[in-house]
């Protein structure tokens, strides 16, 4: 099988720790010099943290951090142990203190690196000598090795990538993968694996009955939900419906090539018919595993570690291939056909400040893959691409500041039967939506508000009660004040929700009325959250082929894009559950066929 790493790290990606702080002139002037040697021996540092000192020991070797470990400290166990515990861990891993603190125990887990630097301060050392920080490569700087050229050359290992790197190879193509991770998958390795289709024999097996045009109209129909603001001519019907047309031999390929089983297919979304289709642990790694392994089996090179960086275009326009760097060397892939599928730019806050503004301040909180920066849609743009028009987030979920509080805010329903409302005290959204990050968006704060009759869910807030993310108040006006809202205003938005519960019909949104639940039982409860993407609706704009349209309209020679880097036909501003990853495999599956056609002169 082949081989795959999946980093586990408990960190979020948050703010770089001060370790400046630690450096004197000197040592920072010194920094490129050989590290000074450090005297042998256990350093106990007490240093402060969130409630009071936290004791840190820190046991050295001449030219190494051995171990950190935790003592004494009065930080809250449930907040703070773990993520203090595991930037401990990365130190000793890394030898780096140059580790991203993690957000909601941020000046826990930065006592932590306090304190190892001034161990090692102590020891005498320079705390800078283990102080990396990132430092962008510059590849010119770098030699220049030799690269084995190819037919197809695919950017990006995630389910676009390895999807058309398999088409190819089985239609007859040398192929080589590059990507930047360490491992394969990117963000397709992070979900469920939910793949929509219809028409296919999962369904037919179950009794469904589906097919390509009911599932376009539906899909077309899910978009009316969209946030207003978008451009008319989305989604374009005609790409969708053949997308739609396409979904049924997209799953039956993944079976067919890599013996992947799909189970009964599930409802997802509100139009009522099944079309999601997972595999049995409902994982989105067992299917990236599946498809590197007959990847392998067919001759495709990956190689991971390896940046792309710029496409190699010849004077007619043609793209001719890649230039890459692996951090020590510097390549030139040359190749008769560049597939561009490195993802969206959920992970770049520039660019979603500039394209995205409302978003930007929620990326800390997107579920894609770290490695989702964009540097495809930057390649293809310096290429003479034409790029997206009206970009937008992939809202998925709505996130708590602590993890835990998750268990708070998600029920067996989801966010069904919850009461939502907004910073003016005011419900926004019908809850029972598959998405409500979007709406969530558009607010300048959102709360979850439900009462005690749930004692397992109290049990948990109580131990998180703050005045800023979490609050509880003996009556409803109590809570209004702590949530910092108009108490008058919420106070007569719950009385209206619950007269609608009572009702079984909700005047203001029309929520299923199986999900209205009252807010009745004191004391009550708040739980502030925030949007979470799972990607962008944007890249870089394509023909039907896949193949990449410049400025003026014409086809790009040689390149193609896929999946996040050319989903923006198929969206206003509303994601439908289990599309990403249809659009994913289905225009990798069929880039795949259409490069080794046309470098094989087919």
């Amino acid at each position: 099988m082949l081989s795959l790493r999946f980093k586990k790290s408990a960190l979020a990606a948050a703010i770089i720790a001060p370790i400046a702080l630690f450096a004197s002139a000197a040592g920072a002037a010194d920094a490129a010099a050989a590290p000074a040697p450090l005297k042998a021996g256990t350093y106990t540092v007490t240093t402060p943290g969130n409630n009071g000192m936290v004791e840190v020991t820190v046991e050295l070797t001449e030219n190494a951090i051995k171990s950190v470990k935790i003592g004494k400290n009065v930080e809250t166990e449930y907040i703070a142990k773990e993520p203090m515990e595991s930037v401990a861990a990365e130190i000793v891993r890394t030898q780096n203190l140059a580790v991203d603190m993690v957000s909601g125990a941020t000046q826990s887990t930065g006592a932590i690196l306090t304190a190892v630097g001034l161990a090692i301060e102590k020891a005498g050392g320079r705390s800078s000598d283990y102080t990396h920080l990132y430092v962008p490569i510059d590849p010119a700087t770098l030699p220049l090795a030799d690269a084995p050229a190819t037919q197809v050359l695919v950017i990006g290992a995630g389910a676009t990538g390895l999807a058309a790197a398999a088409a190819a190879a089985d239609n007859g193509a040398k192929v080589i993968v590059l990507e930047k991770m360490p491992e394969i998958g990117g963000s397709t390795a992070l979900s469920k694996g939910w793949v929509l289709a219809a028409g296919t024999k999962e369904q037919a097996a179950a009794g469904i009955k589906d097919d390509a045009k009911q599932f376009a109209a539906a899909w077309l129909d899910e978009q009316k939900r969209s946030v207003k603001g978008g451009l008319k001519f989305y989604p374009e019907k005609a790409r969708v419906e053949a997308m739609a047309a396409e979904s049924a031999e997209t799953v039956a390929w993944l079976e067919e090539k890599t013996g992947l089983k799909f189970n009964k297919p599930v409802v997802t979304d509100l139009t009522g018919t099944a079309r999601a289709h997972g595999t049995a642990d409902a994982s989105g790694r067992t299917e990236i595993e599946a498809l590197g392994d007959f990847c392998e089996k067919k001759g495709v090179a990956i190689r991971t570690n390896t940046t792309a960086y710029e496409l190699i275009q010849g004077k007619d326009g043609r793209i001719t291939g890649v230039r890459a760097h692996d951090g020590k060397n510097r390549y030139e892939f040359k190749a008769d056909a560049v597939v561009l599928a490195t993802g969206g730019f959920a992970q770049n806050l520039e660019r979603i400040a500039a394209e995205i503004p409302r978003w930007a301040i929620y990326t800390e909180y997107s579920m894609a893959a770290k490695g989702s920066t964009g540097d495809g849609i930057v390649m293809a743009e310096k290429a003479g691409a034409a790029p997206a028009k009206d970009s937008w987030m992939i809202g998925l979920s709505l996130k708590p500041v602590y993890k835990a509080l998750e268990q708070v805010i998600r029920t067996d329903d989801g966010f069904k039967r919850e009461l939502i409302v907004n910073e003016r005290g005011e419900r926004f959204v019908r809850e029972d939506l598959p998405f409500l990050a979007d709406a969530a968006s558009e607010q300048r704060t959102s709360w979850f508000v439900f009462d005690s009759s749930d004692k397992a869910r109290t049990k948990i807030v109580g131990d998180y009660l703050t005045f800023d993310v979490a609050v509880h108040g003996k009556d409803i006006r109590e809570l209004a004040r702590r949530m910092g809202v108009n108490a008058d205003r919420l106070e007569a938005q719950v009385k209206k929700f619950n007269e609608d519960c009572k009702k079984g019909v909700d005047s203001a949104f029309g929520k299923d009325p199986k999900y209205l639940r009252a807010v009745e039982k004191a004391p009550f409860y708040a739980v502030q959250v925030r949007p979470a993407s799972g990607g962008t609706m944007g890249g870089v704009q394509t023909n039907d082929k896949f193949q990449v349209l410049d400025r003026k309209g014409g086809v790009i020679q040689g390149l193609y894009a896929g999946g996040e880097m050319a989903n923006r036909p198929y969206y206003d501003r509303y994601f439908l559950a289990g599309s990403s990853l249809t659009i994913a495999y289905t225009s990798g599956r069929l880039i795949g066929e259409e490069a080794a056609k046309a470098v094989l002169k087919k």
